[in-house]
């Protein structure tokens, strides 16, 4: 995320929310760095679009993380809508939960209402060393973030489209929480064992429905080999034809909808 007054120019006067492939595309991220991040500390700022996908990617992925904003009326709303776990007032409020979540590997995220930059350079004064830092620089003064990457912390890097796969989304017609479940056991399986990229795709699946909330309730996403969509896309024909899916399922593959109806 980027640190800096410049950000500010242009605040949106509600929160905004991603589209569903810009979150599972963060976690991918986090992903590369780790296959597993309980323990961790994700440091970014500013809850726009961006920076809400990273605080619920950090979840699914394990960490926990500290968003740092300096509009009181976002950081509410990202608690109220499920982005944020705690929202708080100063860093040692933000510490104290942290410190606790990260003792117990057990992700968690944390809102801290503060300009970005004054904020960095107190963790670097206190000491504190997240391991994961999420910053764009260019035009923005980022001193404290370059401390705190020199120290060791790492960027992200964010591929929006891994080689060789395609956008896979999927959504039911009704009562999500009764079918979504089944046609996410099929993504699952569907996924080739032999991919490097499976164990955190099959994670994605399993555990991101905990942490999207009730505006991601009624979709899915991930993406895909070819190959693997056309092996999820079979299934669910068959769970539909076979009435063991009674609901009429979208998939989305690379762009293109087919509707299987019950």
């Amino acid at each position: 995320m980027p640190f800096g007054k410049s950000i500010l120019l242009d605040r949106p006067s509600s929160l905004e929310f991603p589209e569903l492939a810009s979150i599972y595309n963060r976690f991918a991220a986090l992903q590369a760095l780790s296959a597993n991040l309980g323990g961790s500390l994700l440091l970014h700022a500013w809850l726009d679009p961006d920076g809400v996908a990273l605080s619920i990617a950090s979840n699914v992925a394990g960490a926990a993380s500290l968003c740092i904003e300096p509009e009181v009326f976002l950081a509410k709303q990202a608690v109220r809508g499920g982005v944020c776990d705690f929202l708080v007032n100063d860093l040692d409020e933000a510490l104290r939960i942290i410190k606790n979540e990260i003792r117990k590997a057990r992700p968690v995220s944390v809102a801290l209402i503060g300009e970005p930059e004054h904020v960095v350079i107190e963790a670097v004064e206190r000491g504190l060393q997240p391991e994961i830092v999420h910053v764009r620089s260019e035009g923005v003064d980022v001193a404290g973030v370059e401390i705190l990457l020199a120290r060791g912390a790492r960027s992200l890097r964010i591929d929006h489209r891994p080689k060789g796969m395609i956008p896979v989304h999927w959504s039911v017609a009704r009562e999500p929480l009764r079918w979504l479940p089944l046609a996410d056991a099929r993504a699952a399986d569907a996924l080739d064992r032999l991919n490097n990229t499976t164990a955190g795709r099959r994670h994605w699946i399993e555990s991101s429905p905990r942490y999207l909330g009730r505006t991601f309730a009624a979709q899915r996403f991930v993406w895909m080999t070819q190959a693997e969509a056309d092996a999820f896309f079979a299934a669910v024909q068959r769970d539909v034809e076979a009435g063991e899916m009674q609901v009429a399922v979208s998939v989305v593959r690379n762009g293109e909808e087919e509707l299987v109806l019950s």
